[in-house]
């Protein structure tokens, strides 16, 4: 069986400085600055849901889709502000935390079986990122720090 070129306009390196790629929405309870992970209705194409499990997301939305199917831009490396969930520590690893839709973040260590980020045989979390700054959650009114976002490790 021959190979499938899924993106045939062009080889090698796609875009030229990018981090922003477009992307189908999953579903419409995403907003912008949520956390999302990839979806899967979309056979062959990329597609995007709402994270609502702890460290599983790959990026954060930058504009609500009006629809499923809608074409958002999704920010898979780059800066980031996102409000925290936990005590975080500049430099430190982090993930999306379990609350749905909103771009809460969480220090890894937190999570205890996710506190790993990988090991010889399996991999228990997702890297979303790295803290560029320290925050904490102050009950209602959490810190926003800036978030480079990618698996820096």
């Amino acid at each position: 069986m021959a190979a499938v070129d899924y993106f045939p306009n062009k080889d090698g390196y796609i875009e030229d400085g990018h981090v922003i790629g477009f992307c189908y929405a999953d579903d419409t309870s995403m907003a912008a600055g949520s956390f999302v992970k990839f979806g899967t209705s979309r056979a062959n194409y990329v597609a995007v849901a709402v994270s609502d499990d702890a460290c599983d997301a790959v990026g954060m939305c930058l504009r609500t889709p009006s629809a499923v199917g809608d074409v958002v831009p999704v920010a898979f490396k780059g800066v980031v502000k996102a409000a925290c969930h936990s005590t975080i520590a500049i430099g430190s690893l982090v993930g999306n935390s379990s609350t749905t839709v909103t771009a809460l973040i969480e220090a890894l260590g937190a999570y205890g079986s996710n506190a790993l980020i990988h090991n010889s045989t399996a991999y228990t979390a997702r890297v979303l990122g790295m803290a560029l700054q320290g925050g904490n959650n102050a009950g209602t009114s959490p810190d926003e720090i800036l978030v480079m976002l990618g698996k820096i490790c």
